[in-house]
């Protein structure tokens, strides 16, 4: 049912918390698919169910509304984003110019890259996927992991802000990740080693391969999401 709070796995905050306490569960909620897309995000209810005041929860949908993970509706209150194919696109184009962008500065750079934390992030995937079901797709620890390695691609840059930039999408990016179709965790890996070792030997081809990766990923997302946006709601409703 719409709106059940009790079911998304919520764990209550003292009183004396922050917003920022009240953020980040309900962000971590979002992104991960415990609060689905179209789901409303009542105050009350959620003030209940995390113990604090409505003027925190009120504070954290605002700032969820400008990372782009929650929408409000005129008259209805607020909702977690739908995830639109444009959407997924746009976030994944974004992601593509910022992460190609920053390998092809790497490979310019004249000191030696400390590839330690890019090979720590590729264990963490490989650790990952080796705990993944042939038959699910990616959970929160393979997803994590993910984004981790593609960090430490555009730490390799030395730009800060191309490392900022990169991290304003990791919302709705970690968000659109929990909607990939079931993909062999073998080759989830293998991907992954292939940037790795592309960057390793500072291929000039590198910077394709990121974006060919990128662009393979938002289209199985994108085919995901028209898959689910075929489904009904929950409730037999249609999207207002």
């Amino acid at each position: 049912m719409l709106g059940d709070t009790e079911t998304w796995g919520l764990t209550a905050v003292e009183r004396r918390s922050t917003t920022d306490h009240v953020l980040a569960e309900l962000r971590a909620a979002i992104v991960t698919g415990r609060i689905g897309p179209r789901e409303p995000l009542r105050e009350t209810a959620l003030a209940n169910t995390l113990g604090t005041g409505r003027s925190a929860i009120r504070e954290a949908i605002r700032h969820l509304v400008q990372e782009g993970l929650v929408e409000y509706r005129l008259n209805k209150g607020a909702f977690v984003r739908g995830l639109s194919v444009a959407e997924a696109e746009d976030v994944y184009l974004a992601r593509e110019a910022i992460e190609v962008s920053a390998i092809r500065r790497a490979l310019e750079r004249e000191e030696p890259l400390d590839l330690e934390p890019l090979k720590a992030a590729l264990h963490r995937i490989t650790a990952a996927a080796d705990a993944t079901p042939d038959d699910e797709p990616a959970g929160t620890e393979l997803i994590a992991a993910d984004l981790g390695f593609h960090r430490e691609m555009v730490r390799l840059s030395g730009s800060p802000r191309l490392s900022r930039a990169h991290e304003t999408l990791a919302a709705e990016a970690q968000m659109l990740m929990h909607h990939q179709p079931v993909y062999s965790p073998i080759e989830y890996a293998a991907d992954h080693t292939v940037l790795f070792d592309a960057i390793a030997v500072q291929d000039p081809g590198a910077p394709d391969l990121v974006a060919d990766h990128l662009r393979l990923s938002a289209s199985l997302i994108a085919g995901e999401i028209r898959r689910l946006s075929e489904t009904p709601e929950p409730n037999g409703r249609e999207d207002p």
